[in-house]
């Protein structure tokens, strides 16, 4: 049987992952205003930081078996129901259109991995649930 994450070891993977994304725009903002003008620099940073940020929580997790730096280093692992590999299709529904639903409803979508099923909206959305790596 598989063990389900919950809640708080998920926000401590959350919060590895954007300490590495934080890192990573903030060299990425300070080489383009180096050397462009500040408006455009912030647009082009802005794009390059939506890229990256959907390459690493969509392709990235996709292709290493579920798994963030933050997921890794706390030990779990985002699944299908059935405890396989997500596709990158099932990861972008997930990551995009179902995080983007929990947050908007104030991100009630994300307080309800604290539940008995311990899966959040965006887990119901992709058809996915967070799992203790073996």
């Amino acid at each position: 049987m598989e063990h389900r994450a919950g809640f708080w070891i998920r926000f401590v993977a959350l919060l590895i992952d954007s300490f590495i994304l934080g890192i990573v725009q903030l060299i990425i903002t300070f080489i383009f205003n180096a050397f462009l003008d500040p408006d455009t620099g912030d647009v082009i940073t802005s794009i390059i930081s939506l890229f990256i940020t959907f390459a690493y929580f969509v392709w990235f997790q996709a292709k290493n078996n579920g798994q963030t730096f933050g997921k890794k280093l706390t030990g779990i692992r985002v699944a299908n129901l059935d405890g396989e590999q997500v596709t990158i299709g099932k990861m972008a529904l997930r990551e995009i259109i179902g995080k983007t639903v929990s947050t908007l409803i104030l991100l009630i979508g994300f307080l309800m991995a604290a539940g008995r099923q311990k899966r959040a909206l965006h887990d119901y959305i992709g058809k996915t649930v967070v799992i203790r790596a073996e």
